[in-house]
C-alpha cells in the first residue's frame, strides 16, 4: 500500500521578543509527538532534517545546553519505598515546573541575545 507524507507546520511553543521558537517531534513525526528539549528557531529545521542544509543546524538546538537552564529541583524517584502517591503527585508537579523552567531559559537567553544571536549568526550574508 503506498504511503504518503505531507507537510505539517510544527506548534508555536513562545514568541518573546520578536522570536519564535518552535516544537521538533520525535522522529519528525507529528503524531509521535513534541520532543521535550529539543526547539528550532526555523519552522522548516529538525533535529533529524536541517533543512538549511547545514550538518549541525544552529536553528535547532537542546534548551539543557542553554547558559540559562535552570532545572527545577527533582522529587524522590518512585521507586521501592519511594514508590508513594505523595512522590507520584510531586512528579506531576515537576513536570509542571520543568514546562515553566524551559520557557523561562529560553526568555533569558533571547533577552540576553544568546538565543536570537545564533539565528542570526547563520543566516549573515
Amino acid at each position: 500500500m503506498p504511503t504518503q507524507t505531507s507537510w505539517v507546520d510544527p506548534e508555536l511553543f513562545l514568541d518573546h521578543g520578536g522570536l519564535k521558537v518552535f516544537h521538533t517531534y520525535k522522529d519528525d513525526d507529528f503524531d509521535q509527538g513534541t520532543n521535550r528539549y529539543w526547539f528550532t528557531l526555523k519552522p522548516e529545521c529538525s533535529v533529524e532534517r536541517p533543512a538549511c542544509g547545514i550538518n549541525f543546524c544552529p536553528h535547532v538546538f537542546d534548551v539543557r545546553e542553554l547558559a540559562t537552564w535552570q532545572p527545577p529541583v527533582q522529587p524522590p524517584y518512585c521507586t521501592g519505598e519511594n514508590d508513594t502517591p505523595e512522590n507520584h503527585g510531586a512528579w506531576e508537579r515537576y513536570w509542571e515546573q520543568e514546562l515553566e523552567a524551559i520557557r523561562a531559559s529560553m526568555r533569558t537567553a533571547i533577552d540576553s541575545g544568546a538565543l536570537g544571536t545564533r539565528l542570526n549568526d547563520s543566516e549573515a550574508p
